[in-house]
């Protein structure tokens, strides 16, 4: 049996124990930010990069005290403070990392980095904030499954619903690896894969040209998938998977694109490219929010943003806007938002008694003309 990536990046076999030193580590005002309660001492400073990426600007109280938090932590252990950059996730894998690296991280999104030959790891706080102090991360090297990619999507569906798909298929991923082989895919295509591997507990992934396979993704099979609501954030990985047919025939008061999976500039000029002759449906919300703010600055450049804003969109600032509590983007009672993001918990975007799913960009537009 060939060497699967992870055992190549970690040096050590599946089942053995792997100590390592991370070339990254990200932490973020969204759920990682809990780590600036545990951390006493930094080992390696210069790895640490801090950025305030969920639910820019601030909207709540609560969301301006973490920002607080989160910058006296970098300024006292001597971090790297950013914002205004985007999501940190999407920074990093464009901008910073590089193959062969590892990177540890508080989300569960880590296996974008597989998409480009780095490893990501998404742990606790609890366990970042050891990883800050001491430099190292030791874990069991998981075993990985094989996926080899095939055949080319079909007209309005995304990659977001060919990963879902895979995760409807498999949901039997808790702690493995994830390996897709092959497929002619776009670099933001491997992307998506890569990091929407470990929604259902995967460890994390990657994207490779060669390698062993168990099983098959048939993209030419793919319909337009949803993620379903779920109870609350604890069981967001167990959250179920419905055709986007159960959208049809409700009224769906809001579309958002943007995260990790969804605002890109590849999914900006899908989304505009799909409204041109169209009008916003009459009382439909659409909101769009480029992940980082150089998909910000492309988009401006390129008129996407001038397109959205004549087609009745609203535009957010560059970041994660997929769990607001409170401010810009919260759901009102009883309404249904159809969203790229990947949280659906009760509450996520405001009311309890909203309903949440995530969807493909070209579903979300779909709906937002009426189509759905």
């Amino acid at each position: 049996m060939s060497e699967r990536m992870i055992e190549k990046l970690l040096g050590a076999a599946a089942g053995d124990t792997a100590i390592i030193s991370p070339d990254h580590v990200l932490v973020t005002n969204g759920s990682s930010h809990a780590v600036t309660g545990y951390v006493k001492r930094a080992a390696a400073p210069e790895k640490v990069l801090v950025m305030y990426d969920h639910n820019v600007p601030s909207g709540s109280p609560e969301d301006a005290k973490v920002f607080g938090e989160i910058l006296r932590f970098a300024k006292q252990y001597g971090f790297t403070f950013k914002q205004a950059k985007g999501i940190g996730l999407k920074y990093l894998a464009d901008e910073i990392v590089r193959p062969g690296q590892i990177v540890i991280t508080g989300t569960r999104h880590a296996g974008i980095f597989g998409a480009a030959g780095a490893v990501g790891f998404g742990i606790s706080s609890t366990e970042l904030a050891r990883v800050i102090e001491n430099d190292r991360y030791e874990l069991i090297v998981p075993k990985t499954i094989g996926v080899k990619v095939t055949g080319t999507l079909p007209e309005n569906t995304g990659m977001i619903d060919a990963a879902l798909s895979f995760l409807a298929a498999h949901p039997d991923l808790k702690c493995k690896a994830v390996e897709f082989v092959g497929g002619s895919l776009t670099d933001h295509e491997k992307q998506v894969l890569c990091s929407m591997a470990c929604e259902t507990g995967a460890v994390t992934a990657f994207w490779t040209e060669e390698g062993e396979t168990e099983t098959v993704l048939d993209l030419a099979e793919v319909v337009p998938m949803l993620r379903m609501p779920c109870s609350d954030i604890l069981h967001q990985t167990r959250a179920p998977f419905a055709p986007a047919s159960y959208a049809e025939g409700r009224t769906i008061q809001a579309g958002q694109i943007g995260g990790v999976n969804g605002g890109a500039i590849e999914d900006l000029r899908i989304a505009a490219q799909m409204i041109e002759g169209k009008k916003l449906k009459l009382r439909f919300r659409l909101t769009v929010c480029p992940a980082t703010s150089k998909d910000y600055i492309l988009a401006a450049r390129e008129g996407i943003l001038t397109k959205f804003i004549d087609y009745g969109a609203q535009i957010s600032a560059a970041g994660d806007h997929s769990f607001v509590k409170q401010g810009a983007g919260a759901m009102g009672h009883g309404e249904l938002l159809l969203t790229t993001g990947m949280y659906t918990f009760a509450g996520c975007m405001g009311c309890d008694d909203a309903t949440v799913a995530t969807a493909s960009v070209e579903t979300i537009i779909r709906a937002s003309y009426g189509e759905i």
